[in-house]
């Protein structure tokens, strides 16, 4: 009889069927995630955690759409994916990326434009580093596991966002390096372009990736739909794409996710009858 296996080989098991040292591992990568989310719970000032929330009803000068949006990046990069990784861990690839990417980057940033965050990202980063080497998936982490067959209306639908993204991120990265002001000061640049390579980089895993790709659609659709909004109500403010480009990338957000789920939903309802025959007996 010839069977298919559906699921990783690398799926949670319970903390009862693993060895001592996976145990050891297991209980200190929680330990990590659980470091990273009251880091960022306690250490950003209250206002702007609760920005994305309030900030639409409530003047923040200079700097609100800065602010709105690097208060969502501290939920979606940080406080979110540690808080998914609680649960089945093993099963969450590519949940583990945006707070190494993000806490590094930005710690990079901070470091170039001698801002006072670089040390507490400096922290983050270690911290994030550290929950990567402690992840209970290991080495197969590495593992890529491309989609058996790409969805060519995916790549079109991922490409028309991800090239004017990231030209956005650069002119950002430029701005944060180049200029000397109060945005660059609190790497209110630096975290604009993490957002937006963030979009790519989750919109990429998505639409290329088999494993954990439902957490990288819905990453990179409310990111990117959240800059389109925040974008769309304050079209003046500091590093905003415009009423014009803010619709679209909500646009594109809503069709990227509802395509992404709509693939991924009809390929495994394709490969379950399959499965099932060739798990008959011969």
């Amino acid at each position: 009889m010839t069977t298919i296996n559906r699921s990783s080989d690398i799926s949670g098991s319970r903390l009862g069927s693993l060895s001592t040292a996976g145990k050891i591992r297991f209980v200190a990568f929680t330990l990590v995630a659980l470091a990273i989310i009251m880091t960022n719970l306690v250490m950003t000032p209250t206002y702007l955690l609760v920005s994305p929330a309030t900030g639409w009803f409530q003047e923040m000068g200079i700097h609100q759409v800065h602010d709105m949006t690097v208060a969502a990046l501290i939920w979606f990069a940080f406080i979110i994916p540690m808080a998914l990784l609680l649960y089945h861990p093993t099963d969450r690839v590519n949940t583990i990326l945006p707070p190494l990417v993000a806490a590094v980057s930005i710690a990079v940033m901070a470091f170039l434009a001698g801002s006072f965050l670089f040390e507490g990202f400096l922290i983050g980063s270690a911290l994030a580093l550290a929950a990567l080497v402690l992840h209970p998936a290991g080495r197969s982490l590495a593992r890529f596991d491309r989609v058996e067959s790409l969805d060519r209306r995916l790549v079109g639908l991922y490409v028309i966002a991800a090239i004017p993204l990231l030209v956005y991120a650069g002119f950002e990265v430029a701005k944060q390096i180049g200029r000397v002001d109060e945005h660059a000061l609190f790497v209110h640049y630096g975290g604009m372009a993490v957002v937006a390579f963030l979009v790519v980089l989750m919109g990429a895993l998505a639409v290329f990736r088999r494993r954990d790709w439902r957490f990288a659609t819905w990453s990179a659709g409310l990111l990117a739909g959240y800059v389109g909004v925040v974008s769309i109500a304050f079209p003046t403010g500091e590093s905003s794409v415009g009423p014009l480009a803010g619709s679209l990338l909500l646009l594109w957000a809503v069709v990227f996710v509802a395509g992404v789920e709509y693939v991924r939903r009809g390929d495994a309802e394709a490969i379950e009858p399959r499965a099932e025959t060739e798990a008959e007996p011969a």
